[in-house]
């Protein structure tokens, strides 16, 4: 059960002074009062209660009776946030158009961003949510798995699909996901390596595991921070790192390779390394497409045919494609001694 002082903090994040907010959790509590019963209540000269009440009055938090002496009786909070809601809504809409209208096409974003606060990560992680067309890759704490839920719900509404590890191991409150299971595979492990969310392999949001983790006293919100990455090479090296634990981790929801998935997206390569080695095992036939770039030449390549077979060990990891002009082995991101680097796979179906 949360405490009056929690309440009182949660009601100034609504845009309440500390002393509105401990006036209206009084009305509240009392189910209606006078400027006397508050007087009694609290510790507050009445030329600065007058003031506070009035405030109250024009931010919509009390009502007023027409009789004296007046009684103050407190809005209901479910109805103070719906207004809120439909105020940032509109918000949200005017900013946008006026907002895009202003931005510049000559300015590029930087490679690494420090990001501030968690309410600051958290926005930096919707934003990346929002913006996926193809795939999202995360490694998140349960608290974060559930403030981010909606917007991960959201983007499998899109088709996005969505590779999701969340630690600790105890989670609940999935049910939802597994009408989208041909999008989706959620894992789980008893502990993480950080924060990483990834969105279509471009963009990503990092921090420390240490600011979650529920066996240490949590951090003051303003000394939380994170990263928000672009650079290529190093969200690919974080992703090595997550990749390690992704396949140690017990899945609790996911499609099954072969069944009726396909044709199914991959950006990142080593997600569809382990579809295809899932496919080979069951003597399936998988029929691919390769978007990417010729190694030697660095020239556009498209090619279509069989998966053969799939290569890894700890330096190599590649697969063998059988197409009308031969045989071409496909790498990943920075391949090297492969014939293609590979920069997206559509497995078209498996045969």
């Amino acid at each position: 059960m949360f405490s009056t002082a929690t309440i009182i903090e949660k009601l100034q994040e609504l845009g309440l002074t500390k002393r509105e907010a401990e006036v209206y959790l009084a009305i509240w509590s009392k189910n209606g009062a006078t400027v006397k019963d508050l007087l009694d209540t609290l510790d507050i000269h009445q030329p600065q209660l007058y003031n506070i009440i009035q405030s109250l009055i024009r931010k919509g938090f009390i009502k007023a009776s027409a009789g004296r002496p007046r009684v103050y009786t407190a809005t209901d909070i479910s109805a103070i946030i719906d207004v809120q809601k439909m105020k940032l809504d509109s918000l949200k809409t005017f900013l946008l158009e006026e907002l895009t209208q202003l931005r510049s096409n000559v300015g590029e974003e930087p490679y690494i961003s420090i990001i501030r606060g968690l309410e600051g990560i958290t926005a930096s992680i919707i934003e990346v949510i929002n913006s996926s067309e193809v795939e999202i890759r995360a490694e998140v704490p349960y608290q974060v798995f559930k403030s981010i839920e909606p917007y991960l719900l959201n983007a499998l509404r899109r088709e996005v699909n969505v590779y999701l590890l969340v630690y600790p191991e105890k989670i609940s409150g999935v049910g939802e996901f597994r009408k989208f299971k041909e999008n989706v595979k959620i894992r789980t492990s008893n502990l993480g390596n950080f924060l990483l969310v990834i969105g279509d392999l471009s963009t990503a949001v990092y921090s420390k595991r240490r600011f979650f983790s529920p066996n240490k006293v949590p951090p003051l919100p303003t000394e939380v921070y994170g990263y928000e990455i672009h650079e290529k090479d190093l969200l690919l090296r974080l992703l090595n790192i997550h990749n390690i634990l992704w396949r140690k981790s017990k899945e609790i929801i996911g499609w099954e390779p072969g069944s009726n998935v396909y044709p199914k997206t991959f950006l990142e390569f080593s997600l569809v390394l382990d579809e295809l080695e899932s496919l080979l095992r069951l003597g399936k036939q998988p029929i691919v497409e390769v978007e990417g770039i010729d190694v030697k030449e660095r020239t556009p390549v498209r090619i279509e045919g069989v998966v053969r077979r799939v290569n890894r060990s700890e330096v190599i990891s590649n697969f063998i494609i059988e197409s009308e002009n031969g045989l071409y082995t496909v790498g990943g991101f920075d391949a090297e001694i492969e014939d293609i680097e590979a920069q997206k796979v559509v497995i078209k179906e498996a045969r």
